[in-house]
């Protein structure tokens, strides 16, 4: 009985032994890097070889804007705009940012059609608000922000 720890004892040692075609076997050397990227210096990573594809926003822009606020926080301000819709269910409403240049900050308001048609309803139906967060850091330089719908656009300054 005592024959078979010896021998499974001799069996891992030799699989950890790292020679000949035992050397598989060892569990230190399962994980390290063996493939041609350490030699063409190319960093190992999940991300596909031709890269990720640009994500388009393919919402509509909301009708128009009736009303664009900037409200002053400790840690930056809150941008907050509403929005009329041409009909009643439009949801998912977002401030995106478009453009970033020369001290203005462009942001379009884009929400998503309802999946099926609504009567059109009261203004205060179709009203919609959408915001957004910018940091100190990120209106350091920021003269003007504008947000853009379909039929007008609103600008503020901080």
């Amino acid at each position: 009985m005592r024959i078979y720890p010896a021998f499974g004892l001799v069996i891992l040692l030799a699989g950890c032994s790292g020679g000949g075609s035992l050397g598989s076997l060892n569990p230190f050397n399962w994980f390290k890097n063996t493939g041609n990227a350490s030699q063409s210096g190319a960093a190992l990573t999940l991300a596909p070889r031709r890269g990720y594809t640009a994500v388009t926003d393919t919402r509509p822009l909301i009708d128009q804007i009736t009303g664009l606020s900037i409200d002053k926080t400790a840690s930056g301000a809150i941008i907050r705009a509403t929005g009329l819709a041409p009909a009643q269910g439009y949801h998912s409403a977002d401030l995106v940012l478009v453009s970033a240049i020369s001290g203005e900050l462009t942001y379009e308001f884009r929400t998503r059609a309802p999946g099926t048609v609504l009567r059109i309803g009261s203004e205060r139906l179709r009203e919609i608000i959408a915001g957004t967060h910018l940091s100190q850091s990120q209106l350091r330089g920021v003269r003007r922000i504008r947000v853009v719908a379909a039929q007008n656009s609103r600008t503020a300054r901080p």
